[in-house]
């Protein structure tokens, strides 16, 4: 059989067969019969040059995760923060570390954080005897009961001015966070006796500075010689006759009647709408401050105490209230120009103290408890990845300029 489909005898009558022979000349001098063909248009070289920018510049940008990924993973041990992190105590090389340190929290002027989004809350407070030098931000989750009692903090350390939230954390503590510091009364005399028109600086029982202007407000809490608060519970005396008739009958004379006073009984929850509503009733109890005196007093107020557990007994105390300008020192005394000159015995001052904003000093630290360098592993790798992104790209722009 002849095959039609190879012999040029048969093709199409009026078809010329010299553009066959021309192509078999060409497949024959190795000439390429794709030549013809436009090559693709290639990336612009400043296209792969801002792609290897932009990766390297990522990698930049995560370098103290990283650095703190390859971190040792044991804990540096700091011991106690009131002499690491005391304000005359300069630190280097602490920064994005793992580290354990110990100190007692002020739970009175903590934050309470919520995520948005989420139904979890993290707690974020200052340490005391730090001089607001050391901040520590507690994740949610429970913590181990011996790590929680001896009040130890384990994470990762950074500095206060590193945080992207800085400025926020630090205009809210400033507008909206008070503290109380407490002061021992012999610095709080001598500082007084020494003041000048500035005001006063002096440091609180915690060991924190503390700096009083002219205009700031002093609490002087007074004892009250020989009185006594006592607190009746309602369940057991009806009115307050019944519990007025009981003080009188072991000996104590009523000086002040304060009425009916509720408190939270101890365990309860707040109401509120995160209350469960099976929280244990309010004390109620008849208040009174009345004097005791004679050698019979303790045994009065033993037997006071001994008519039921909710019975309340304290000290009888005056909270006398003054700017720093009106206060100065004269003998034993403490007198107060704005109570027509009151003078109170220092003998009879139980505490003094202040509330004062809280500001976060420039070379303050942040405490990041329970972040370990195992948890910035994934960083590392995600960075590793950009980083070749980066280099295949480079490599590219290379390769154009050449080409060119």
């Amino acid at each position: 059989m002849t095959d039609r489909a190879k012999t040029s005898a048969d093709a199409p009558r009026g078809m010329s067969a010299g553009p066959a022979r021309a192509n078999q000349r060409e497949a024959q001098s190795g000439a390429d019969e794709f030549a013809h063909i436009p090559s693709p248009r290639t990336r612009h070289p400043a296209l792969a040059l801002a792609a290897a920018a932009l990766a390297f510049y990522l990698v930049f940008h995560v370098r103290h995760e990283l650095r703190y990924a390859l971190s040792p993973g044991e804990a540096l041990e700091l011991g106690d923060a009131r002499v690491t992190f005391s304000p005359r105590t300069t630190m280097t090389g602490l920064d994005n570390r793992y580290v354990r340190v110990r100190g007692a929290p002020d739970r009175e002027s903590g934050l309470e954080v919520d995520t948005k989004g989420e139904w979890t809350f993290s707690q974020f407070f200052r340490v005391l005897g730090t001089g607001d030098h050391l901040f520590v931000h507690r994740l949610p989750g429970p913590l181990p009961g011996a790590t929680a009692e001896a009040d130890v903090f384990e994470g990762r350390l950074v500095r206060f001015g590193d945080l992207p939230f800085e400025d926020a954390v630090r205009a809210y503590f400033s507008a909206h966070v008070v503290a109380s510091h407490y002061f021992a009364l012999d610095e709080l005399r001598a500082a007084l006796a020494g003041a000048r028109a500035g005001g006063l600086a002096l440091r609180d029982r915690a060991g924190d500075p503390v700096t009083l202007a002219p205009e700031d407000l002093l609490a002087i809490d007074v004892l009250r010689p020989d009185e006594v608060r006592v607190g009746l519970p309602r369940d057991r005396f009806p009115d307050g006759e019944a519990a007025r008739a009981e003080i009188e009958r072991r000996g104590g004379t009523i000086v002040e009647a304060r009425g009916l006073v509720r408190v939270d009984a101890p365990g309860a929850v707040p109401a509120g709408p995160m209350s469960m509503g099976d929280s244990p009733p309010p004390i109620e109890r008849w208040t009174f401050i009345a004097r005791f005196s004679g050698p019979g007093r303790e045994a009065a107020l033993s037997a006071l105490g001994e008519l039921d557990r909710k019975v309340e007994l304290r000290d009888a105390r005056e909270t006398v209230k003054a700017h720093v300008s009106e206060l100065a020192v004269a003998g034993d005394a403490l007198v107060v120009a704005g109570t027509a000159g009151r003078r109170i015995p220092w003998a009879a001052i139980a505490a003094a103290r202040t509330l004062a904003t809280v500001h976060a000093p420039d070379d303050a630290y942040l405490l990041v408890e329970a972040d370990r360098p195992r948890d910035h592993l994934p960083t590392l790798f995600l960075a590793l990845a950009v980083a070749v992104f980066g280099v295949v790209n480079l490599a590219a722009f290379a390769r154009e300029l050449r080409r060119r």
